[in-house]
């Protein structure tokens, strides 16, 4: 803002400069002009003579004070003003805003200024901070640095590309189907620089500021890049990085980013399905069969674990055929660089700290399920008894 009102500050000394060498030329030529007009009418009539002296001398003076009173600042106490131009806002409106907020005396002088000066085609949507009285000269110039109007949006970790577009629509106003519509647009995507047949993982959770004017290409692109940014600073472990391609790794990040609550047991829980991929297993990962039903809670029926979906992990060995969510930083390096473990099971506590135990056999996997269970129900029944 400094910057802006600096530079607007430095035009205005240089226009006010530029305006008074205009009037030391002008003035006296207009003055010797009249001379020799007088000098003619003197020829004629006393009268005459002396009336035109008098109307060229009150004209000059209106003209130049006229000037001045809505041309120049007339603020004295520095009151900030701030002005919003939106989409579609006509320059008669922005005129006369700023003469009901005081910034000028005249919306209709500043309208026809801003027309002949043809700064009317360069006024664009955003925001303005005027001081009050600032005049004519200092509003028009503020006018061409209108600061675009941005809308924060926060994507968090885990969701889906339907779900990120309809908290962006909820934010921005941006059509939600429009964003899934070109998160499966192959000809869009490849343009992003994204080798993936859906942008499913790809729109990189963090807080985003948007210009309210933007478009639904214009939030994917920005996401996508910044994906991309964040991707090529992730840590390889040198084997894993050989053996898997980006979409690999982004998929099972994204599985990962589902099953891990706590951000320290992310690279162990990586661990664990690197070894069960190794070893041919399923990955066993009931997030996988929640995506297929997009049933993000409550319990999964029989019918829908045993769902013939390639993305049923609990069926199917290997990785699905792309990411369930948008993994953030942290699952995507904890995929790319596990814990070194020879576990392969874990298995939630349900004691509300968000921990996991991890087991080596199947055997030791059953024994924790089963101990788990028993402590749950035995909480259950306390806390029914204390109600």
């Amino acid at each position: 803002m400094s910057k802006i009102r600096s530079s607007v500050d430095v035009r205005f000394i240089l226009q006010l400069w530029l305006t008074g060498v205009i009037l030391l030329l002008a003035i006296p030529g207009y003055l010797f002009y009249g001379f020799l007009w007088v000098v003619r009418l003197m020829q004629f009539k006393k009268k005459f003579f002396i009336a035109a002296v008098i109307l060229v001398m009150l004209s000059g003076s209106t003209s130049i004070v006229l000037f001045n009173f809505y041309f120049h600042p007339f603020g004295v106490d520095n009151q900030e003003v701030d002005l919003i131009i939106t989409p579609g806002m006509s320059i008669r409106q922005v005129s006369d805003s700023l003469q009901q907020k005081q910034v000028v005396r005249s919306s209709e002088i500043l309208l026809a200024w801003l027309k002949f000066s043809k700064m009317d085609r360069k006024i664009q949507a955003g925001s303005v901070t005027f001081f009050r009285g600032d005049g004519i000269l200092r509003a028009s110039e503020k006018l061409l640095h209108a600061v675009a109007l941005e809308v924060s949006v926060k994507i968090i970790e885990g969701l889906t590309v339907e779900q990120t577009a309809a908290r962006i629509q909820a934010q921005t106003g941006i059509d939600s189907a429009r964003i899934v519509q070109l998160a499966s647009d192959s000809l869009f995507i490849s343009k992003l620089g994204i080798d993936a047949p859906s942008l499913e993982g790809y729109l990189f959770p963090e807080t985003y500021r948007f210009p309210k004017e933007a478009k639904a290409e214009d939030v994917l692109k920005k996401m996508t890049g910044l994906f991309n940014r964040s991707y090529s600073k992730i840590q390889f472990d040198p084997l894993i990085e050989s053996r898997f391609s980006v979409h690999e790794i982004i998929t099972l990040a994204s599985i990962v980013e589902k099953e891990a609550t706590l951000p320290e047991e992310r690279t162990r829980i990586a661990g664990v399905f690197h070894n069960r991929l190794q070893k041919g297993y399923p990955l066993g990962a009931d997030p996988t069969v929640r995506y297929i039903f997009r049933k993000f809670n409550g319990p999964l029926r029989v019918s829908e674990l045993n769902s013939e979906n390639p993305y049923n992990t609990r069926k199917f060995t290997g990785l699905p055929p792309g990411p369930i969510c948008s993994p953030g930083f942290g699952a995507i390096q904890a995929a790319a660089a596990p814990l070194q473990t020879d576990e392969l099971y874990f298995v939630a506590k349900w004691d509300g700290s968000g921990e996991h135990d991890f087991s080596r056999t199947n055997a030791e996997h059953d024994r924790k399920k089963n101990a788990i269970r028993q402590e749950n129900q035995r909480r259950l029944r306390l806390k029914q008894v204390k109600k």
